[in-house]
């Protein structure tokens, strides 16, 4: 297996409504492991690919970190979009 063709980290955040991975998601960012990878960012309305974080384990996700425990809060006052979950997922980029 060449370098071209190795299994590689592909890494997903996801910001959920509460620290349950059964909670919804309020947004995501996906990262590529390829190189010049930007994240994109749209004011348009798009389709996400899970509803909830135990979508994405049920896709082959792994959840790597779950969120910091915090208090609730009301992200009016606060700058702080939701729960953070990081998950993984090892597969061949080319």
């Amino acid at each position: 297996m060449d370098a071209q063709t190795q299994p590689r980290q592909r890494l997903l955040y996801l910001h959920a409504r509460t620290p349950s991975v059964f909670s919804e998601i309020l947004g995501y960012t996906l990262i590529e492991p390829v190189k010049g990878f930007q994240v994109e960012i749209s004011g348009g309305e798009f389709e996400w690919p899970y509803t909830t974080v135990h979508d994405a384990v049920v896709d082959g996700w792994q959840i790597v970190q779950f969120p910091h425990l915090q208090s609730p809060f009301s992200d009016t006052d606060l700058d702080i979009v939701g729960y953070e979950f990081i998950l993984q997922k090892m597969e061949e980029i080319s």
